[in-house]
């Protein structure tokens, strides 16, 4: 019969899949902000590359084009932020699952490694109970 603490260690190895888990959609999120922050980040550069670019006398459907090209880059940069945005939340709902994951693995894993110890000590116990006293002559 295989004791508490093989069912601890069994317990701690789901766990230890559940925290490998964790750590992929923390990775995940964590590159899905960046790639997120990074494209709003030059969506604003090209804007303002764009607001300062005063070269000259322009034609007036020029001019209109550019205005309608700056409103939809703005547009696209504001969408790109608010979804970086949502992308910080869901990282730090990825990271507060990794770090508890990681408690309860920690937990079930040195509850096993105790109960082991524990269950080795009783068997030694044991052992030397069944030995016979030594002789005296």
């Amino acid at each position: 019969m295989r004791g508490k603490s093989h069912l601890l260690g069994l317990m701690a190895r789901r766990e230890t899949v559940r925290l490998m888990q964790a750590q992929g959609a923390l990775r995940e999120a964590r590159d899905r902000h960046a790639e997120a922050a990074a494209l709003a980040e030059r969506l604003t550069q090209m804007l303002e590359g764009r607001r300062t670019d005063g070269s000259g006398p322009v034609a007036a459907a020029d001019l209109f084009r550019a205005h309608r090209l700056n409103l939809q880059i703005a547009e696209q940069a504001r969408i790109s932020a608010a979804r970086a945005a949502d992308l910080e939340l869901a990282l730090a709902q990825a990271q507060a699952e990794m770090a508890r994951q990681d408690h309860r693995t920690r937990h079930l894993q040195d509850a096993a490694a105790t109960t082991r110890a524990a269950e080795a000590e009783e068997r030694l116990a044991k052992a030397d109970a069944l030995r016979p006293a030594p002789r005296r002559g």
